[in-house]
Order: structure tokens, then C-alpha cells, then sequence
């Protein structure tokens, strides 16, 4: 792949998934996820793909929120919490 078509998918990608990017907050995240969404594509054929890359987008949000805690995880937590100090 030329350096000008590498450039232009480049761009396309980064243009791309800031579109997508819902987290103004989080400028570090969405940096992360160009680099995966770059990472992930098939360079051989330097293709515009707008399905691909919410895909991609996807995929690196949902790696992302697999450690995540969730609203019932916080109640459970605060619940065992109250316990612990109520046994003490």
C-alpha cells in the first residue's frame, strides 16, 4: 500500500470512528479505538467500509466493558457492605 492511500485510510478510519465516538470525556479512548480499529483492518485491499468500522467500534467498547460494574453489581456490593458492618 502507497503512503498516500495508507494516509487516506488512515484518515478515513480516524474520521470515521469519531463520527461514531460518544464519549466527549474520553478523548484517550477514542485515540485507543482508532489505533484497534486500525489495527483490525484488512490494509491488502484499502477499502471504505462504514459497516466495518461500527462494527469494530463495537467490538472495542464491548472489550472494553467486560470488567465494567453495573447498577445491580452496585446494589449487591452496597448490600454485602451493610451486612459486613452490621455483623461486625
Amino acid at each position: 500500500m502507497s503512503c498516500e492511500v495508507k494516509e487516506q485510510l488512515q484518515e478515513f478510519i480516524s474520521e470515521a470512528v469519531s463520527e461514531r465516538w460518544q464519549l466527549p470525556t474520553r478523548p484517550d479512548l477514542e485515540a485507543d479505538c482508532i489505533d484497534y480499529v486500525w489495527d483490525k483492518w484488512d490494509k491488502e485491499v484499502p477499502y471504505h467500509d462504514e459497516t466495518l468500522i461500527t462494527f469494530l467500534v463495537i467490538q472495542f467498547l464491548s472489550n472494553h466493558c467486560r470488567e465494567a460494574v453495573s447498577s445491580q453489581d452496585l446494589e449487591y456490593m452496597a448490600i454485602a457492605e451493610k451486612e459486613k458492618l452490621l455483623n461486625i
